[in-house]
């Protein structure tokens, strides 16, 4: 149930990624969202889709006093806790990889107040394709293999390479498995409506604790 509620959430949050996008990000593409922008929209969101199906939650801003910390909002629920990750990737290079991970390593070890509470952790970051071979490599990295609508990339003069490793595979050690992760294209072309790939929008979605019955969540 909470996955569903999670992937109706960030299904509906591409709608606000195209207002944030007209009224504050006008040149969106050349650096992407700000992170608490992004952090703030989605949790709102999930908060607002959560009460739609009678799950209120309570919203926290967790409490990080480190310098050029990334913003991580806490959605607490009744015997369940969500957490939202915002961090964009400015490029597609390695140290903009390494950051990710090592922020959603502070969370794992510092953020998250009861580990063995059943939850969620999301992450959320987005990405403008440029030239570069590490950024035609970002959906690669994110997804653990090319999308399989990589035609599209291709129509519109973007030629994907390949990551030498994956997401899933560097934080697996960290203890998130079993993630989902997803991209989506919530800007369009104006001359013709279609999706514009070279803006990503990437979440991963991943369990956290035991859970003894899901219905319940």
């Amino acid at each position: 149930m909470l996955d569903d509620l999670v992937s109706l959430a960030l299904r509906q949050f591409q709608q606000d990624c195209v207002k944030l996008c007209e009224h504050h990000y006008p040149t969106v593409h050349n650096r992407g969202m700000r992170d608490p922008h992004m952090g703030k929209a989605l949790a709102r969101r999930l908060m607002r889709v959560l009460e739609a199906h009678d799950k209120p939650a309570t919203f926290n801003l967790l409490d990080d006093t480190r310098p050029h910390s990334q913003t991580v909002y806490q959605l607490q629920l009744d015997g369940s806790a969500i957490y939202i990750l915002a961090h964009r990737l400015l490029s597609g290079n390695n140290a903009c990889r390494d950051a990710l991970v090592r922020d959603v390593a502070w969370l794992l070890n510092h953020g998250i107040t009861n580990p063995a509470e059943p939850g969620r952790v999301i992450v959320v970051s987005d990405h403008w394709i440029d030239r570069t071979n590490a950024s035609k490599a970002v959906p690669s990295w994110w997804l653990g293999h090319q999308p399989i609508h990589a035609d599209a990339y291709r129509a519109q003069g973007i030629r994907l390479t390949s990551a030498t490793s994956s997401l899933a595979e560097t934080i697996a050690p960290l203890g998130l498995t079993e993630g989902r992760y997803r991209i989506f294209h919530p800007l369009f072309r104006k001359k013709d409506g279609l999706p514009l790939h070279k803006y990503l929008l990437l979440t991963a979605t991943f369990p956290l604790g035991v859970e003894e019955d899901n219905s319940s969540l």
